[in-house]
């Protein structure tokens, strides 16, 4: 289906023909990675309605699906004018459950703890790669991540990682790596304001099961002991990374 016929049917669209349009076109362009051009304005377009629908009181199984979407057209950097905004970033950071500016951070743990159905929970991690997309490609996107606070959220939910489904903690630590990459001056909040290092550090313990025996002396893994699971190695990577980004010296004398 062609995205005119999409952007047509989707003005009139109730909640479950726009979840269908919505699936059949990601369905079609999952392995895409390289878009036409001459459909750029459509892309656009096909955004901003998503963005709408997501701006509804819809469905998890519709938010998912609308994610779904929005995470293929967010590999376009050039499409992302209407998610690269306040109103679109606040949008995704809401589907992701990060509280930002001056909502209460605290209450993280709460909300998250709350969702009920794996479709829920779902939607969450599909937001979450839809805000990596976005940072990445958008240097729009991360501007808003400033101004919304974006990075003090993100340490708040590092005080919970110990409650983290394993994609939710990926994703949150890999959109942590890319907002401090991409951001120098965001570091030193990082740093200072949020104690990000200590945060980081204690997420590397829990997932890597460290036990202290002295100031800087790790115990040894008993014979006994299984190896560390893929998916703790996926999320302590992405810990290391954002680690390193954190403490390199900005003084190339240091």
């Amino acid at each position: 289906m062609d995205l005119n016929g999409i952007l047509s049917q989707l003005e009139s669209a109730n909640e479950k023909d726009t979840e269908r349009l919505l699936h059949r076109y990601s369905e079609e362009n999952t392995q895409t990675f390289t878009f036409d051009q001459k459909e750029e304005a459509l892309r656009i377009k096909l955004c901003q309605s998503v963005l709408t629908v997501l701006g509804r009181q819809v469905q998890p199984s519709c938010q998912k699906t609308c994610l779904e979407t929005l995470r293929i057209l967010s590999r376009d950097k050039r499409v992302l004018g209407p998610v690269a905004t306040v109103e679109g970033m606040l949008v995704l950071t809401g589907m992701a459950m990060l509280r930002t500016g001056e909502q209460d951070w605290h209450k993280q743990e709460t909300t998250q703890d709350g969702l009920q159905s794996e479709e829920e929970k779902r939607v969450v991690v599909e937001a979450l790669k839809c805000l990596c997309n976005v940072v990445y490609n958008s240097a729009a996107a991360q501007q808003v991540c400033v101004d919304i606070q974006l990075a003090s959220s993100l340490c708040a939910s590092l005080r919970f990682a110990h409650t983290w489904q394993h994609e939710v903690g990926l994703f949150i630590l890999r959109l942590f790596f890319l907002l401090s990459a991409l951001r120098p001056d965001v570091r030193g909040v990082l740093r200072k304001d949020c104690q990000a290092v200590r945060l980081l550090t204690e997420v590397l313990e829990h997932t890597l099961y460290v036990h202290w025996v002295g100031t800087y002396e790790a115990a040894r893994p008993e014979p006994q002991d299984l190896p560390l699971p893929a998916e703790n190695n996926e999320r302590a990577m992405e810990a290391l990374k954002a680690l390193f980004n954190l403490t390199l010296s900005e003084s190339r004398n240091e």
